[in-house]
Formats: structure tokens, C-alpha cells, sequence
């Protein structure tokens, strides 16, 4: 699925009927990158002030605007593949509200798509047991090795990969969540990794340990990686979360729209994510 400028307000345009309550993906791209969850959420609260929209408050002696964010995305990571749920104090008209709310949106944050939540729906982070990421290198990373890496790490029943935390390191099987992974054909390789949602969720540098090890060891997939993993392959220059969903047959089933997704729909995604950062004064 491409993102384009056209793709967006199409699905913008109209009315898109009316609802209290919203469910919508967004991009946050350039610099709100490195924008804490607790700071997005005052990005939220700004533009949907500004743009004089509804939204309703929770009671209490420190009431908070209705808006919220079941997945957060880890600092520094892009995407265009987030997901909100907004609660209004009246019905809006949709499309024309989401429109208001991107032009109020001061770059780096833009509304992809919306639709109401019906009554009785299950909760929006039900729908997200699957996501599609993007790990985007510098040009003089080896297309024809990547390659070879991605389809080593498939072949393997396991691939343990190192995890630091809290100074210390341990082991957490990159393959368990793997569901698929692809290698773009374009001059600066990129590569498209389909995770399951899994507890503690795997990293998407954990990904790149992996083929990192891949590349610069013939060990047997069922050793250990850690002294090898990063040795050979430059850090990916950008990882961006491009989707998320449903688990479905070889993909998933995007959360809002249903549409069906491969693991090489991130590709396109992340063009849109380029071309958001392009319209961004603040774009990194």
C-alpha cells in the first residue's frame, strides 16, 4: 500500500461520517521522532486545540484530553504506521475534523486515515498483534549479502540474539516472532521485517544483530551471535514501524482499513514516510 498525498485525502475527503469516538493512523516522522510519548500527547492536546475540536476530558482533580496510544513507538524510530483512538465530547464530521487537525499539526505528525468506532468494537490494541517495519541502510551496504543474510536467518529454527538491559546482557530468540523478512532491490538496500507482538517485544535492532551475524559468521544458527552480531553491516540510517494489524495468511490485516498487507508493503511506506519528511520545516 502507497501512502501518497493523493491516497491520503481521499481518504480524508467527504465526510466520512460522523462519531464521538475515532480511531485514526498517523505518521510521526522527522524531527518528532525523538518526542516522548509524554510530550506527543501534549502534541495531540495542542493541535486538537487549535484546530477547535471537541475533545472530550476525563473527570478528577486533573482532567486529560481522550486521546490515546496503545502502542508506544520507541524514541528515535519513524513511522507510518501509528495508531490512536480519540474521544469526543459531540459527534464530528470526520473528514473535514482531520483535515483541520493536520493543517493544525505544526510538521512531523500527520493523520493517514480515520474511521468511528462502532459501539462494542474490541479495544484498538487487539488489532495490533503484528507490525511491519522498515530498516532502511547506508548505500554501501551489500544488497547481495543482506540477501543471503535474510534467507539464513529464515532457514534457521532458532537465532539467538544478544539483549542488553539494566548493564546486563541476555539472550532472546530473534526467530520466535520472525515472520518474514525481504530485501528491497533498490540502490540503497533497505530491509522489511514482519514481526509477531511478543512479550518483551523483540527490537528492531535485534533484527539487524541477526543478520549482522548472519553476515560475518558461518556458525550454525543455533549458537550464539553475540561476538559477531555488528562486526560486518553498517547500522540501519533510519528504522520506521510502517504498519500494524491482525495477523493474516504470509502478512497482516492493516488495523483500520483491513487491507492485507506483505512484508514488502514497506517499501512503499516508506517513500510516504520520505515524502512526509520532506514536507516538514523540521525534518531531520
Amino acid at each position: 500500500m502507497t501512502l501518497d498525498r493523493s491516497a491520503v485525502d481521499g481518504r480524508l475527503a467527504g465526510d466520512v461520517g460522523t462519531a464521538d469516538r475515532v480511531r485514526v493512523r498517523y505518521a510521526k516522522t522527522g524531527r518528532l521522532r525523538f518526542v516522548s510519548a509524554i510530550d506527543l500527547s501534549r502534541v495531540w492536546e495542542r493541535a486538537l486545540r487549535k484546530a477547535g475540536l471537541p475533545i472530550a476530558y476525563s473527570e478528577g482533580f486533573t482532567p486529560h484530553p481522550k486521546v490515546s496510544f496503545p502502542d508506544a513507538l520507541p524514541l528515535g524510530y519513524a513511522s507510518t504506521g501509528e495508531y490512536a483512538e480519540l474521544g469526543f465530547a459531540e459527534p464530528i464530521t470526520i473528514g473535514p475534523a482531520m483535515r483541520a487537525l493536520n493543517d493544525a499539526f505544526a510538521g512531523g505528525c500527520e493523520v493517514l486515515d480515520a474511521r468511528g468506532v462502532l459501539p462494542g468494537e474490541r479495544r484498538l490494541s487487539k488489532w495490533l498483534g503484528r507490525a511491519l517495519w522498515c530498516l532502511s541502510y547506508p548505500p554501501e551496504a551489500d544488497r547481495a549479502a543482506l540477501t543471503a543474510a535474510a534467507e539464513a536467518v529464515l532457514a534457521g529454527d532458532r537465532w539467538p540474539v544478544p539483549r542488553e538491559r539494566k548493564g546486563e546482557v541476555t539472550e532472546v530468540d530473534l526467530r520466535a516472532p520472525l515472520v518474514d523478512l525481504a530485501v528491497s532491490d533498490e540502490d540503497a538496500p533497505r530491509v522489511a521485517a514482519l514481526l509477531d507482538a511478543s512479550e518483551p517485544p523483540l527490537r528492531p535492532t535485534e533484527v539487524h544483530a541477526g543478520l549482522a551475524a548472519a553476515l560475518s559468521t558461518t556458525t550454525a544458527p543455533h549458537t550464539d551471535h553475540s561476538a559477531a552480531a555488528g562486526s560486518t553491516l553498517p547500522k540501519p540510517r533510519l528504522i520506521s514501524r510502517t504498519a500494524q494489524g491482525a495477523p493474516a495468511d504470509g502478512g497482516l490485516r492493516e488495523a483500520l482499513s483491513g487491507e492485507h498487507l506483505a512484508v514488502t508493503a514497506a517499501f512503499d511506506a516508506t517513500r510516504e514516510e520520505l515524502r512526509l519528511d520532506r514536507r516538514d520545516p523540521t525534518g531531520a
